[in-house]
């Protein structure tokens, strides 16, 4: 009776060991992707800005599915909205506070985040439901102007 030598028989554990965790690793993907199906996308960006004209909407559309759906209330509208305004500072009154406001008119919780357009100088702000709050986006000398963009957080 001959038997296989055994650097063939290694080779072939090898394999099939290989196999089997390539297996595993492949089924244990697609069930994390199951459970999760928006996780880690953001929505499709929102502007806005203050004494400015807010960016032009793209023309070109992104891919279908590229974007999370954001959040809306049973009649269509969007949870989230976002309102920009400025105020001096106390002590000195060339320094201006870029606010936003942000209010969730939806009973979810839902996580925001604000960015100056075209910029990754970001907060990001946890919202509970129905909850409105008052953050600062940034801090700036002497100009009242400035422009953002916000996305829901999957």
């Amino acid at each position: 009776m001959k038997t296989p030598p055994l650097r063939n028989m290694l080779s072939r554990t090898s394999l099939l060991v290989s196999l089997l965790l390539a297996a595993l690793s492949t089924s244990n993907r697609s069930a994390q992707a199951q459970q999760n199906p928006g996780f880690g996308k953001k929505t499709a960006p929102i502007y806005g800005g203050t004494g400015i004209a807010t960016q032009a909407a793209n023309p070109f559309q992104g891919m279908s599915g590229t974007f999370a759906q954001a959040h809306k209330t049973p009649d269509g509208r969007a949870c989230i909205s976002v309102h920009p305004t400025t105020r001096p500072q106390m002590v000195n009154p060339k320094i201006i506070d870029q606010v936003v406001i942000v209010s969730n008119v939806c009973g979810q919780s839902i996580k925001v985040e604000i960015c100056f357009a075209g910029s990754t100088d970001c907060i990001i702000v946890a919202m509970a439901g129905y909850q409105k709050v008052q953050k600062i986006l940034g801090v700036a000398s002497g100009s009242a102007t400035f422009r953002y963009e916000y996305h829901e957080l999957n």
